[in-house]
């Protein structure tokens, strides 16, 4: 992909997540945001796939 066909999204992250996305990019040698650009097209098509529906457990736990 060219880089004139990129673009940037500020992403702003709770201090934990932070940190254990930074941990994870050092266990797993890819950087953050190749990371957060795997997680980013994994949610589209698990989206795609089965809906909205896949928030259902995300929401919950943010509740509680």
């Amino acid at each position: 992909m060219a880089d004139k066909d990129k673009s940037r999204l500020p992403v702003y992250f709770p201090p934990k997540m932070k940190e254990e996305l930074r941990e994870m990019s050092e266990q797993t040698g890819l950087s953050q945001t190749q990371l957060v650009v795997m997680a980013t097209h994994s949610l589209i098509e698990n989206y795609k796939l089965h809906g909205g529906g896949i928030f259902i457990q995300l929401i919950k736990k943010n509740k509680e």
